[in-house]
C-alpha cells in the first residue's frame, strides 16, 4: 500500500515537472501565448504573470508589479500548492481549500480592478483574436 502511494506521488511529481519545464521552454522561446487571449481576445486574470516573473528575475521589481501586482503572492501560492501536493506541508484539506479560495478571490479582484482602471496589460482586444479572424471571413 505504501509503495503504491509513493509511486503515485512520484508519477505526479514527474508530470508536474514536465509540464512546468515545457511551459518554461515555450516562454523562453517566446512561443507561448495565453490560449484565452489568443482565441477570444480577452486576457485572463493571470495575464502579465510571465512578464512580471521575468522582470523580477532580472531585478526589475517595479516592472514586475506593473505587469501583475500579485506576482509574488501567486508565486508563493503555487509553491505552497506544489509542496502541499507533494506532502511536504501537512495541513487539513479544509485549510488548504480555504487558502486556494483566498488566492483565487484575490486574483479575481485584482483582475476586475485592473479592468476598471483600464490597465493596458488586461485590456481586451477582440479584433486580434482567432475567433474574430475566423468570423471576419464569413461576415
Amino acid at each position: 500500500m505504501v509503495n503504491m502511494q509513493s509511486n503515485k506521488k512520484l508519477k505526479r511529481t514527474i508530470i508536474a515537472t514536465v509540464v512546468i519545464l515545457a511551459v518554461a521552454f515555450l516562454v523562453l522561446l517566446d512561443i507561448y501565448k495565453c490560449p484565452l487571449d489568443y482565441i477570444v481576445g480577452l486576457p485572463c486574470p493571470m495575464c502579465g504573470m510571465t512578464r512580471a516573473f521575468l522582470a523580477a528575475l532580472s531585478g526589475d521589481f517595479a516592472g514586475a508589479f506593473y505587469y501583475h501586482p500579485l506576482w509574488i503572492v501567486i508565486i508563493i501560492g503555487i509553491a505552497f500548492i506544489i509542496m502541499y501536493e507533494m506532502e511536504f506541508i501537512r495541513i487539513p484539506r479544509t485549510a488548504f481549500n480555504v487558502i486556494c479560495i483566498i488566492l483565487g478571490v484575490l486574483l479575481l479582484v485584482c483582475y476586475i480592478v485592473r479592468l476598471i482602471m483600464h490597465s493596458d496589460i488586461v485590456m481586451p482586444h477582440f479584433e486580434t483574436s482567432l475567433i474574430h479572424r475566423i468570423l471576419s471571413h464569413f461576415i
